[in-house]
């Protein structure tokens, strides 16, 4: 059984944090990779797919996640203070 088989999907900060190593990887291999044009047209491209990845991920992410209070509303609701000595 394989590690990730055990944990199911990574988390969407796991995901982004490897998919960003995936492209500074890609990034450095146009001076250590094939010098064919071929090789790095496809290397653009994966490139330019796994940012629209984070793209999509970071958009989903902020969906996901509850709105943050305006400052109105904050200005509305304050903190209690807090009296301990």
């Amino acid at each position: 059984m394989s590690h990730d088989a055990d944990h199911g999907r990574p988390a969407p900060d796991d995901e982004a944090a490897r998919l960003r190593d995936t492209v500074r990887r890609l990034v450095l291999m146009k001076e250590t990779g094939p010098k064919s044009a071929a090789w790095h047209r496809a290397r653009v491209q994966t490139i330019w797919r796994l940012h629209q990845r984070l793209e999509r991920q970071a958009a989903q992410a902020d969906q996901d996640s509850p709105p943050l209070p305006t400052q109105a509303e904050q200005r509305q609701h304050p903190e209690p203070d807090d009296d301990r000595a």
